[in-house]
């Protein structure tokens, strides 16, 4: 009985390990560190991602609500919310989505990691971004005109799930070279991404109390595959921008599922 309880504390601290760890990779919140173990793999940190997506959209949702009770126009409600969620990402996710698509403009796979790496955003980059932001405000405007109830249902799931499809992607295909983000982090385990993929759904169910999650969850895994099966021919894998912009994608069509349901 004592190794069972000494196992469960053990697993218990270990994944608070990950959980610190995750929030230092996903977040530029202030004051989060972590002690990780050196002989740790980070790549376990992925079993966390869908709390950090819960710590998140939690914090972005707070003004949002205050707003609203303010009666301010449902679309600026929204508009606020996903740019605070972007100032605690630091706008990390929306940075890999505007890398991925100026990249386009490369005619091979060295010359599109190098536009990658390149800090300014060209055309491509901003259309990207104003499709993708269109569609999130729009979709969680709709939920919104339906109750601020929903709107955090729907919120929060996408928040938990998009960052499950990170866990997926990263494990369903390599990084493309030695170097960044998903190099440096490493590729989780099928018990890793299971965990992630397992827990950030029923996390979403319970907390969205919506049967659309079954769709909206299939809908981005099958996404999520067939955009990592394009950046592997594009650059020969998915790097960290290629995670970024998964997140961004995936909550764009968790959202327009949940809109629509």
């Amino acid at each position: 009985m004592d190794k069972i309880l000494n196992d469960i504390i053990k697993t218990a601290r270990l994944f608070q390990q990950d959980c610190r760890m995750a929030a230092m990779i996903l977040t530029r919140l202030p004051g989060v560190s972590t002690d990780y173990p050196e002989n740790r793999n980070i790549a376990n940190s992925y079993a966390a991602f869908p709390l950090i997506g819960v710590l998140v959209a939690a914090c972005a949702a707070i003004p949002a609500m205050a707003l609203s009770l303010a009666n301010i126009p449902d679309l600026a409600v929204v508009a606020v919310m996903l740019a605070v969620a972007a100032l605690i990402t630091g706008g990390l996710h929306e940075d890999g989505l505007a890398d991925v698509a100026d990249s386009l403009g490369g005619s091979d796979p060295a010359k599109r990691l190098l536009i990658m790496r390149d800090s300014r955003i060209g055309a491509f980059g901003v259309l990207a971004l104003i499709l993708v932001l269109v569609i999130q405000i729009a979709c969680l405007a709709d939920l919104l005109a339906e109750g601020m109830t929903t709107l955090m249902g729907g919120w929060l799931a996408c928040a938990i799930l998009s960052r499950a499809m990170m866990a997926l992607q990263a494990w369903a295909f390599p990084p493309p070279d030695n170097s960044g983000f998903a190099h440096s982090v490493g590729r989780p385990d099928m018990r890793v991404m299971l965990i992630s993929m397992g827990g950030g759904f029923v996390l979403a169910l319970m907390l969205s109390g919506s049967l659309a999650i079954f769709i909206a969850a299939g809908c981005a895994a099958v996404a999520t595959y067939g955009f990592g099966y394009l950046m592997n021919r594009h650059i020969g894998g998915v790097n960290g921008d290629g995670l970024g912009a998964t997140q961004m994608i995936s909550a764009s069509i968790i959202l327009m599922v949940m809109a629509a349901a």
